[in-house]
């Protein structure tokens, strides 16, 4: 759990806080927070999140023609409950 705290929790929490985000974007919002996470434990991490139901994929729109992630209901539950809000 202390890994999940440590690098999974600050990916949901920046989710939460600025919305979904395509891969690269997420990665760009949380690198200066976890300063020694590298790309591919960042990519492990979302995968682990997406097979655990805390993430999902949005559909592709003409706004937004790649792909995003969002917290699920329940990330968004978890997140919460962890930040006490």
């Amino acid at each position: 759990m202390s890994m999940m705290k440590r690098v999974g929790l600050p990916i949901m929490e920046e989710m939460l806080l600025s919305g979904p985000g395509t891969r690269m974007e997420l990665w760009n919002r949380v690198e200066d927070q976890v300063p020694d996470l590298k790309w591919e434990t960042f990519k492990r991490f979302m995968s682990h999140m997406r097979a655990d139901g805390m993430i999902q994929t949005l559909p592709c729109t003409p706004e937004h023609p790649h792909t995003r992630i969002a917290l699920s209901e329940e990330g968004k539950q978890i997140v919460q409950e962890l930040l006490g809000t």
